[in-house]
């Protein structure tokens, strides 16, 4: 199992996933952690510090630098993700260290590799790298809590101006008339049962959309612990599934899903960047989509109003903060929010309020109902209402039209109007 960051600030242009997920309590103040802070650095210079001063024997950063340029430093103790880096010339790493076990692993262009290793019980020591290739780099450590380290960056940081200017948001594939077509994603889902449905399901909306070549790959593990992000990562039957996907260097969108088992310490969302290192190693042209569902166990809930207030907190509050710093951390690379959970929010919004007569209850088992289990698993209404958001918000379609069908016919025959609804959801997202 990973093990979280240590206390330590990093004073460089990289925004840390800084969230908290809605609990059973579902405080609208997410508990107060030790997490580290990020700040941007008109030099690009990066130091660090930690809550436990380094060893006297470390020698400063400077010094492992030996006249070189310093990218950024980095020190703490333990394991840590540290996040990337964009090095606009080939650089090199200086390793110092008060102790082993140590492992430092770099994702680079030319993939995941370990570039520093050194064993238990031989005390003090520093290495430096070969020339490493210039390019976006990710850096991790592995270590033991007892283990302190230094770890030196030698190169130059791209100006903090370009990667502010290049910071985008992902924008739908656009189908531009009811007539004509639009070209398809090759894309990869990875997660649990509350975004399978719609990964399922997208294909055949899109093929009913006149979008040519949408593929679709799942890679799936239930239950929330074994599919998320972090889960399906340290899961090595299912990371060399999704790798073996991804080493092909034809996936464009990779979509995962929310949230980590830990959702109130901000480190444990570590697995989202990993998966985007290694997608963007292979494809540097890849998308991500990060759908967000809705709460599980909807029958906690008292009522509509406690469902929404809820998942509108870990929307508006905790999610989007995520997906924003993902787009500073990673400049020009695009990243779609997908709410799907607001589908659940409006049809439970309308079910208490005596307007959704598709339906008879909240949970069921008849097609009738909106949850098909105590646990929140979607019934066909809620399947059907995902998947034209997922529709909306992968590619740009008029869903008062799309999809035509069967897909179509069958949401035609709901009294309640999902398109408008769907429509609604997608404006608001896109309008951000």
């Amino acid at each position: 199992m990973f093990k979280g960051l240590k206390k330590f600030s990093i004073l460089v242009s990289i925004s840390m996933l800084a969230v908290a997920c809605a609990s059973e309590s579902q405080s609208a103040d997410p508990a107060t952690t030790d997490t580290p802070s990020a700040e941007a650095s008109d030099s690009q210079e990066a130091t660090a510090t930690t809550s436990a001063p380094a060893p006297e024997s470390f020698p400063s950063a400077e010094t492992l630098a030996d006249g070189q340029p310093i990218a950024a430093s980095f020190e703490g103790t333990g394991s840590a993700d540290l996040g990337s880096l964009s090095v606009v010339a080939d650089y090199s790493l200086t390793i110092a260290s008060d102790n082993g076990p140590l492992k430092v692993s770099i994702v680079d262009r030319d993939g995941s590799r370990v570039v520093y290793e050194r064993p238990t019980g031989l005390g003090a020591g520093r290495h430096q790298t070969g020339e490493l290739t210039q390019g976006d780099v990710s850096i991790s450590v592995e270590a033991s809590d007892q283990v302190s380290w230094l770890i030196v960056v030698a190169g130059e940081l791209a100006p903090t101006s370009d990667k502010s200017e290049n910071a985008t948001q992902a924008q739908p594939k656009t189908v531009t008339s009811t007539d004509g077509s639009g070209s398809g994603y090759n894309a990869l889902y990875i997660g649990h049962s509350f975004g399978t449905p719609f990964a399922e399901r997208i294909e055949e909306f899109a093929n009913n959309s006149e979008i040519d070549g949408h593929s679709q790959s799942i890679v799936f593990r239930g239950g929330n612990a074994n599919g998320n992000p972090e889960g399906l990562w340290n899961d090595e039957a299912a990371r060399a599934e999704v790798q073996l996907i991804l080493d092909q260097g034809e996936t464009d969108l990779l979509i995962m899903i929310c949230c980590p088992n830990d959702p109130r310490n901000p480190t444990s969302f570590w697995g989202i960047p990993k998966w985007i290192d290694y997608a963007l190693a292979q494809n540097p042209e890849t998308r991500f989509g990060l759908a967000l569902p809705w709460l599980d166990s909807p029958k906690q809930y008292s009522d509509a109003e406690s469902f929404s207030n809820n998942w509108d907190m870990l929307h508006e509050r905790l999610w989007l903060p995520v997906i924003d710093n993902l787009r500073t951390r990673y400049p020009g690379t695009e990243f779609l929010d997908i709410p799907h959970g607001a589908a659940a929010v409006e049809l439970r919004n309308r079910f208490e309020a005596g307007t959704l007569n598709d339906v008879s209850a909240l949970v069921g088992s008849d097609g009738a109902a909106i949850f098909r289990d105590d646990q929140g698993h979607p019934d066909d209404i809620l399947h059907d209402l995902g998947t034209l958001i997922w529709l909306g918000l992968i590619y740009d379609v008029d869903l008062s039209v799309y999809p035509a069908g069967d897909p179509g016919n069958r949401i035609s025959r709901y009294e309640t109007d999902l398109r408008e609804i769907a429509q609604s959801i997608v404006n608001k997202e896109r309008a951000r």
